[in-house]
């Protein structure tokens, strides 16, 4: 079975993968870099870096990025979906891991704080994981995000978590994904494309 990674940076992509993805330039690294060096130095939206082993791959790629663990999800009530808005974009709710954690508690407790749900939060299905690359606090950090779908019984009223950038929370029909699409990140257009067909 083939392997694979997608790591965004910024709104760039590079694949580990063990099996070459035609048309896609190859990237050659000997040393890892830190995320000052590697946003310099990617010139293309999409590279692939192929290997035997992609996971290894990927570990020295990053060895001087700092590993956070996060989770959320995308939350499903009745016909409608939820959304929330930060920094001028679309997002889906989501957040660091607290020790002693698991992936699942983290996105019930990161979506009812970012959002103000009060009814009950459950786990429908894993989604996927995504891995994500910033500068923040003097450190290149590599954030591995898990996600899942959750369903939401309960009030619609909502509470944008302001003291973490979120400017609003909305619950938008499924119509309205085209129109999340056109305002948001590269990794959330991954996720959605990743829902509408799980």
């Amino acid at each position: 079975m083939a392997q694979k990674y997608k790591v965004f940076i910024d709104e760039k992509v590079i694949y580990f993968t063990d099996s070459e993805i035609i048309d896609v330039p190859q990237l050659e690294l000997t040393e890892p870099l830190n995320y000052q060096r590697l946003v310099e130095l990617l010139v293309e939206p999409i590279y692939q870096i192929v290997s035997p082993n992609p996971k290894k791959a990927k570990k020295f790629f990053f060895h001087y990025f700092t590993k956070i663990k996060a989770a959320g999800g995308i939350v499903e009530r009745a016909t409608e979906l939820l959304f929330i808005q930060r920094n001028g974009k679309w997002d889906i709710p989501k957040g660091k891991m607290e020790k002693g954690e698991t992936a699942r508690e983290t996105a019930i407790r990161e979506i009812q704080e970012e959002c103000g749900l009060t009814g009950e939060l459950t786990i429908e299905r894993k989604l996927m994981k995504t891995y994500h690359c910033y500068f923040m606090f003097e450190k290149s950090i590599l954030k591995k995000t898990s996600w899942f779908v959750l369903n939401y019984e309960g009030s619609k009223a909502v509470k944008a978590q302001t003291e973490e950038g979120i400017t609003s929370v909305k619950w938008l029909k499924r119509t309205a994904l085209g129109k999340i699409n056109k305002n948001t990140y590269s990794s959330i257009r991954t996720i959605l494309e990743c829902y509408l067909i799980s």
